[in-house]
């Protein structure tokens, strides 16, 4: 008997354990979807059922070789995630040492939400830890019904294993991971031809015009390792060679890697998958189901895997924060607080007086707000259309550019601190140079203040780069190595570059620009020297163990918000930069003809009042209403704010909520397969498995551990004799 403090009776237990776990049926339950959505998708019965068969593969990437290991075969399965979430019913049992792996494993998945995302993940079971081989992404949404889809998916890297499921889905479901890397080999065959000239083409590469093999190419640190196919006296060299390089041991790597083969994946492998979508509810009860989201996506960022800590891509870590230095705290942030230092400061004093007035105008009558706040804004947008005017408006030693127009705009500020950074800034990333002791800061400070007189410079730049070198507190950077031909660089310290030429002429080198985030094309130009910095200076240079230990680590946390912030603020600012600085001049003119239209009205509304108040004249009723509405104009949007903060959260509102939901998603289009760039239809390898399967089934008559038909305790059974063989 239990106690007071006791437990229940095994079979009080199940049945307590079942009955809280039972979910309710959806028919009964179907309005919840409505009033409840949340709490629908937790406590409500499926309204379809996903068959999957994850049938065979081929092609799958090999693992990492060894010193002690030469056989590169990975003990590989299979495991549908939904959802980010690891469904431990589905999961196919491990392939040993199969090329071709063959599982004829079925399963079903229970679906709520329509736009629910399946993951068919890859693992190769290694005796300490499962790796990812690869995985595919597919959205349930674009499944018809009731119509069985069988084919190859193809396998994207694991390297790829970033963003969401979503933004995966729909990037693959454009393009292949084949074309993606075809397009990088192609790219890279171009460079390798740069350098050492005309050479035979690669015998796999195929350019003679006619029929070839296909071309399987492979990001560079994965195929100098996880997708080698060689055998054990290859396994060994290669071993060695890393090790070798790993020490430093440069030449001696080289050798050993001289001759050796590497074969280069397209794609991480292909599975041949079966896919059918069943509703369990009526029609009119999957409506309701319309309503209903799926948990919110996992943001991955960089990904966090095994390859991640023996490789960690630390450098595009160090170009996306640097991107967002330069687009948020250069020309955003410190553009905006120079210009405020620029009216408080009075240095255009007909600018400062007009905000002076109009502010303590707003301060006197707070009507007046609408009225000059939309005027001042038109003043200072007429302003920003001068460009050399804008400058020395948001220009100082912080954010000016190191040229001699830079270094006007900063002397002008007649402020020594700002000569000072402008001086530091020109020292490390112009000169790169730098002071032979940091307690020296107040020498250069000094030497910062004999350079501007009356906000005008004293010297010139090219003047004040050969006063500097001869300062004896002013010593050379330790030396660096020269520049090298397709060598990532920094371009005045905000665009990534590509070194594509040395040209003849001295201290003068042809980059091309990398497309960023706002820019997608490339540009060509030549530059000086002194304009560029190597990319990988700007990265640390911590020990082995610290770079694995701290840096992997970080950039996982770091990534996902740092990719937010890039995607999320960046086009943003970018675009109310154009508007702001004229380069979108219609928009520019719109926004300047809307304001004062604005403040035009708003005036006309102001003057009005106070002739009424002073009993000067008669106002038309239509003119009082008017003035009425324009003068409550800021009580009225205080009034729609509270309405919104309070009625966004009301129980009916789920309602309306609900319903709008369910119209937008009424007649969306199943178009699975046609829209998945990632699938092949293969009518031969189906009726192959087919046979297959007939055959199994003659020959064990009670079943194998992966067919639908056997039961879960033999399968248990047979699945725990398989894994130790």
């Amino acid at each position: 008997m239990a106690g007071f403090m006791g437990t229940p009776d095994g079979d009080e237990t199940i049945a307590l354990l079942e009955r809280v776990q039972t979910k309710d049926d959806f028919h009964a339950k179907r309005w919840r979807c409505l009033s409840h959505p949340t709490r629908a998708l937790e406590t409500l019965s499926p309204v379809a059922i996903l068959e999957i068969g994850i049938l065979n593969a081929r092609d799958l990437a090999e693992r990492e070789s060894g010193m002690w290991r030469s056989d590169t075969t990975a003990d590989s399965f299979v495991q549908v995630v939904l959802d980010d979430q690891e469904l431990e019913k589905c999961i196919t049992p491990v392939a040993r040492g199969k090329k071709q792996p063959t599982w004829l494993y079925h399963c079903e998945v229970d679906i709520l939400a329509p736009m629910s995302m399946i993951r068919l993940q890859v693992f190769d079971d290694q005796p300490t830890e499962k790796v990812p081989i690869g995985f595919v992404d597919v959205c349930v949404g674009d499944i018809p019904y009731d119509k069985p889809i069988e084919g190859w998916f193809e396998l994207r890297f694991q390297d790829n294993f970033q963003s969401t499921s979503v933004h995966r889905y729909n990037h693959h479901c454009e393009t292949r991971e084949e074309t993606v890397s075809q397009r990088e080999f192609e790219e890279e065959l171009k460079k390798k031809q740069g350098n050492k000239g005309n050479q035979a083409p690669d015998p796999e590469v195929g350019m003679d015009g006619g029929e070839s093999e296909t071309i399987v190419v492979k990001k560079p640190y994965f195929a100098s390792s996880k997708e080698r196919a060689m055998d054990a006296f290859q396994a060994c060299v290669h071993s060695t060679a890393d090790r070798a390089e790993e020490y430093g041991f440069q030449t001696l790597s080289a050798s050993l890697k001289e001759g050796t083969t590497e074969r280069y994946r397209s794609n991480n492998g292909e599975l041949y998958i079966s896919l059918k979508l069943k509703t369990v509810v009526s029609s009119s009860d999957s409506l309701f189901a319309l309503a209903l989201d799926a948990p919110p996506p996992v943001n991955r960022g960089i990904r966090e895997t095994t390859e991640l800590k023996r490789t960690p891509d630390i450098q595009q870590c160090v170009d996306e924060v640097w991107e967002v230095k330069v687009q948020l705290l250069d020309d955003a942030v410190l553009c905006c607080v120079y210009g405020f230092k620029y009216l408080i400061s009075w240095r255009c004093w007909p600018l400062s007086l007009l905000y002076l007035v109009g502010s303590l105008v707003c301060c006197y009558r707070s009507y007046w707000w609408w009225a000059i706040l939309p005027l001042l804004l038109s003043v200072s947008l007429v302003v920003n259309s001068f460009p050399e005017q804008r400058k020395y408006m948001t220009r100082g030693g912080l954010n000016a550019d190191l040229t001699e127009e830079g270094f006007k705009h900063t002397a002008a500020w007649r402020n020594t601190d700002e000569v000072h950074s402008f001086i530091g800034r020109l020292l490390t990333e112009d000169m790169k140079a730098r002071l032979d002791n940091p307690r020296n800061s107040h020498k250069l400070r000094a030497f910062a203040a004999q350079c501007m007189r009356d906000g005008v410079p004293t010297v010139s730049l090219s003047e004040l780069r050969l006063a500097l070198m001869a300062a004896p507190f002013v010593v050379d950077a330790d030396k660096a190595s020269a520049f090298q031909l397709h060598e990532p660089v920094w371009v005045d310290g905000r665009d990534r570059a590509v070194i594509t030429e040395l040209t003849a002429v001295p201290d003068r080198i042809t980059v091309e620009l990398q497309p960023t985030l706002l820019d997608k094309e490339k540009h060509v130009k030549v530059v000086h020297q002194r304009q560029i910095t190597k990319r990988g200076e700007s990265i640390p240079s911590l020990p082995k163990w610290a770079t694995e230990m701290v840096m992997s680590s970080a950039m996982v946390q770091i990534y996902p918000p740092l990719e937010g912030i890039r995607l999320g603020l960046l086009p943003l600012i970018s675009t109310l930069t154009g508007i702001v600085t004229w380069k979108n001049r219609s928009v520019a003119v719109g926004l300047l003809v809307g304001l004062l239209v604005v403040s035009a009205v708003f005036f006309w509304a102001a003057i009005m009042h106070i002739i009424k108040s002073d009993e000067q004249g008669m106002l038309s009723r239509s003119q009082e209403v008017i003035i009425l509405v324009l003068r409550s104009l800021d009580n009225f949007i205080a009034a729609i704010i509270t309405i919104v903060v309070f009625l966004c959260q009301a129980w009916w509102m789920a309602h309306f909520s609900s319903l709008t939901k369910i119209m937008q998603r009424r007649g969306r289009q199943r178009t699975a397969p046609s829209n998945w760039a990632f699938f092949k239809e293969d009518p031969d390898q189906s009726e192959m498995l087919k046979n297959l399967l007939s055959k199994e089934a003659e020959q064990y008559p009670h079943g194998m551990f992966h067919l639908p038909h056997m039961s879960t305790d033999a399968s248990a059974a047979y699945a725990a004799h398989y894994n130790r063989q």
